[in-house]
């Protein structure tokens, strides 16, 4: 992808008057603060408190957000809080903080709402903080996709050595390289996620990110199929359905994965042929994963009916055992907001989400339309590269969102980062795209 600076140039806009010296004048960062973000967002994913040991004995992770939060607050110009999303995240973080001194199970629900809640809300609030320009955006998702792509490539070589590789159901399942990722069904996750910046960043990208893209993409790849999570595999579907919808190019998209299916099929190995094929059968090699999975189902609708009001933060587990005599929690992020949150929490999650995708979607058409009124000659512009890397953002955000819910079908990540991510993402988008507009509407004038 090419440098997005604040250089002056030319560019026409709205009525097709010729504007000279236009430029977006977006908040300025220190250059050391964002890469010392960056570095806590690699930090963070892969976890180098728990790779290294002195590190994790002195808390490194909590010292270094203590020390970006300082940071934040007074060495970073003032946050724009006219986002439309703002209200809808503070009322799903109030619905969670009511559920705490209510929960079933105080204990639990206190450690998550510290552990997981407050610490991943903290990295939507450094995203707002200090990606303030596409320029800063490009940063912090290289630190983000260079982290996953060191977790692909361990991977790999934990799968060719068989370190990270050992049965599970009946199969040999991939595990991931750190605690947040060691389940085969959360590393599958966190490499799916992945898909939706290699594909609409790919357009953008020059010859030598292209090439990283696509390693990132045949690792993520490489580790949804080996981990032989069934829950992974559908939302790859799902991602290729919005991937389908959104591409110009259908009969050529079609092509690709065709190809793709032919030259791969040889290669799987038949017990993932038939993991496969048990998404619809619930018939499996060995094991109850299926059964099991419907009777927690079963359990969890009738505790939801019971406690209408939900039972408080991750309790599920603790009063299925006391009325059913089994502690596996929901294993489904709907039955997870249901009987933890209530109804209340549906409406609250369900509106946050709704919202969420309305502003991309808007993002990304808002975009488009002031890409068109700019000057289609001058295709060095750089507030042409803006718009479109913020429209390409906003819809890899989209397809993060789509591929979270789809996976949240057979699994429960309501207090996992995802969401604080892609809050963060989208408040930031959102005030680049209205910081474009108001200096091209000025520059008009």
């Amino acid at each position: 992808m090419q440098d997005f600076s604040i250089n002056n140039r030319r560019a026409n806009v709205l009525d097709g008057e010729a504007i000279e010296e236009c430029s977006v004048e977006y908040p300025f960062i220190n250059k050391t603060l964002l890469l010392l973000f960056c570095g806590y967002v690699v930090a963070w994913y892969l976890q180098i408190g728990y790779r290294i040991p002195v590190l994790g004995d002195i808390r490194f992770e909590f010292i270094y957000a203590l020390v970006l939060t300082v940071l934040a607050f007074l060495a970073t110009p003032k946050i724009d809080t006219k986002c439309p999303l703002l209200p809808y995240v503070l009322l799903y973080f109030l619905v969670i903080v009511i559920q705490v001194p209510f929960s079933h199970d105080f204990t639990r629900s206190w450690d998550v709402f510290v552990d997981r809640i407050v610490k991943f809300a903290f990295m939507a609030f450094f995203i707002v903080s200090f990606v303030r320009s596409p320029s800063h955006m490009k940063y912090f998702l290289g630190a983000f996709l260079l982290a996953c792509l060191k977790m692909g490539q361990e991977g790999l070589v934990g799968h060719l050595s068989g370190g990270l590789i050992w049965e599970n159901q009946g199969i040999m399942r991939l595990h991931g390289p750190t605690p947040n990722y060691g389940h085969p069904n959360s590393f599958a996750g966190m490499a799916i996620g992945t898909l939706p910046f290699v594909y609409f960043l790919w357009p953008l990208s020059n010859r030598n990110i292209k090439i990283v893209l696509l390693v990132i993409a045949v690792l993520s790849l490489h580790v949804v199929l080996y981990t032989g999570s069934r829950t992974a595999y559908v939302g790859v579907f799902a991602f290729a359905v919005f991937a389908f919808y959104m591409t110009k190019h259908k009969k050529k998209f079609v092509g690709y994965v065709i190809l793709a299916i032919t030259l791969m099929l040889p290669l799987i190995p038949s017990d993932y042929h038939d993991r496969f094929k048990s998404i619809f059968t619930l018939e499996e090699k060995e094991g109850r994963s299926s059964e099991a999975r419907i009777e927690i189902l079963k359990d969890a609708w009738n505790i939801f009916t019971d406690n209408p009001l939900g039972v408080g933060v991750a309790a599920f587990p603790k009063v299925r055992t006391e009325r059913f005599g089994r502690s596996q929690d929901t294993h489904n992020l709907y039955l997870e907001i249901a009987t933890n949150l209530g109804i209340q929490g549906i409406l609250v999650v369900g509106m946050m989400i709704y919202k969420m995708l309305g502003i991309l979607n808007y993002i990304r058409i808002k975009s488009k339309l002031l890409l068109v009124k700019l000057d289609s000659n001058d295709t060095s512009s750089e507030v042409e590269d803006d718009l479109k890397l913020v429209e390409a953002i906003a819809s890899s955000v989209i397809g993060f969102i789509i591929l979270r819910l789809t996976l949240g079908l057979f699994g429960m990540d309501l207090y996992e980062i995802y969401w604080w991510f892609a809050i963060g993402i989208t408040v930031s988008l959102y005030a680049m795209v209205t910081k474009i507009e108001i200096t091209l509407i000025a520059n008009q004038k």
